[in-house]
């Protein structure tokens, strides 16, 4: 079977005309160039290749309720994804979207994927079933005991949001991250836990505790 089958092939190599010569390179060509960009594609952006050099924080990030693993990858909050500007040129926004051009965990990165997704949280209010209630516009305007803008960003708050490597793990700010540096400086005492711990969140019109 074999030897019939290269024979055949042998005869309709030399039976094949310059034509079709060019149309088989140019279906091996493609077919190549497929695989190649198949396989940068996972190299950059599969988690089983991110868990080769950091397994502590894969396994983290599949434990994660803020961010499931089922449903965001790392790619898609450590990656730039690829726009289309007027300027680009159509070879130049494949490659991007196929190959993310400097592929790194970079925080600035981070924080413009978190926008992605959450495009009003600026100015939203979160209420939540932990009693903590978190107005972002106002922390996000906040400034330093001398006036200066302190330029918060997600993960000045949120760093634990899908590696939190607590024994009870969470996405929500922890009260030890919020008084650090200038943060709460007039609010660490403890009578004022209503700040931002509101009780009738859980039961209207009841007292604080």
């Amino acid at each position: 079977m074999g030897r019939t089958t290269m024979g055949w092939l042998i005869a309709r190599a030399k039976n094949m005309t310059a034509g079709g010569w060019a149309g088989f390179l140019a279906v091996v060509v493609l077919v190549g160039l497929g695989l190649f960009v198949a396989g940068a594609r996972w190299v950059n952006t599969s988690p089983n290749r991110c868990a080769t050099c950091h397994p502590v924080l894969t396994e983290l990030w599949q434990e994660s309720q803020g961010h499931p693993a089922d449903r965001v990858t790392c790619y898609q909050c450590h990656a730039r994804h690829a726009e289309l500007p007027e300027s680009a040129n159509a070879f130049g926004y494949v490659r991007d979207r196929l190959i993310p051009e400097g592929y790194a965990a970079f925080e600035e990165r981070v924080e413009a994927r978190c926008e992605g997704c959450h495009t009003d949280i600026r100015s939203k209010t979160e209420e939540n079933r932990k009693l903590i209630r978190i107005n972002h516009k106002v922390h996000l305007a906040k400034t330093d005991h001398q006036g200066n803008p302190l330029d918060l960003g997600c993960l000045d708050c949120h760093r634990s949001i899908a590696h939190d490597k607590a024994e009870v793990p969470t996405w929500r700010p922890r009260m030890y991250g919020c008084f650090t540096g200038d943060c709460h400086r007039k609010d660490r005492n403890k009578d004022n836990c209503r700040r931002c711990h509101y009780q009738h969140l859980a039961e209207p019109g009841a007292e604080v505790l």
